[in-house]
């Protein structure tokens, strides 16, 4: 396998975790919304609370074991993984390599002339963009650590039994700031998608999402108009 396949494939396996991981907190956190805001749907969901509660748990265990496998050191594939390939392979961010891309797509090879000019705009990470990058990265596994690997434990092997112990792991945890991090994660693989594929940059700072549930809910889009992935699971759900 080339370098660029491998970048491809761990770019491919970090995207769809990080699509479980929103899907699965987006589709939580709108159904407690709605239900919160809604006395009919509310008195619906506790027609068979039990068949919701199970949902809603299924749901919220998914998303922190998902962080789990994005953040697991010891894993195959995981962020740490993507990061490696990137930093040991370079070089398949130059103009260069971007060229050779450029002709070997179907799409693109039709329109070859206009490759010198559109070579002005492609952005080349110097080696001082990946460090900076590989020190955010470092952030966000650090902000995992200290926040949701201890709830992901919980879930895996059930440390704690009394309920003021797990309360205690919970209390930790701010909705919006959760909301952040799992946004943040998908502007990660959308900035290394469009360095790679469209030579935009830099890498930093992240596009911030959006991320609020509850302003997610209160916002018309328009129809037919691509959304966002979080927007799509929420507005799913409603």
């Amino acid at each position: 396998m080339s370098p660029e396949e491998k970048f491809l494939e761990e770019l491919n396996i970090f995207r769809n975790e990080v699509m479980l991981a929103s899907k699965f907190l987006y589709t939580e956190l709108a159904i407690r919304n709605i239900a919160n805001k809604n006395k009919n749907i509310l008195d619906a969901l506790n027609y068979s609370p039990t068949f919701w509660n199970t949902i809603l748990s299924a749901l919220q265990n998914s998303t922190f074991i998902t962080f789990g496998r994005i953040f697991d050191n010891n894993g195959k594939n995981s962020i740490n993984t993507l990061l490696r390939v990137i930093q040991k392979n370079k070089n398949i961010f130059t103009k260069e390599s971007f060229a050779n891309r450029w002709t070997k797509n179907q799409d693109r090879n039709k329109i070859d002339h206009w490759l010198p000019e559109y070579l002005k705009k492609v952005y080349v990470s110097k080696d001082t963009n990946l460090v900076d990058f590989g020190k955010f990265i470092e952030k966000q596994k650090k902000i995992y650590k200290q926040l949701y690997r201890p709830v992901r434990d919980q879930f895996g092997h059930k440390i704690y039994n009394k309920n003021e112990d797990v309360k205690v792991l919970f209390d930790k945890i701010q909705i919006n700031e959760l909301e952040k991090f799992c946004v943040r994660l998908d502007g990660i693989h959308e900035a290394l998608w469009q360095l790679y594929h469209n030579g935009r940059g830099p890498l930093l700072p992240i596009k911030q999402g959006r991320y609020s549930t509850k302003n997610i809910l209160k916002t018309k889009f328009e129809p037919y108009v691509a959304k966002p992935a979080n927007v799509q699971f929420i507005d799913e759900v409603t």
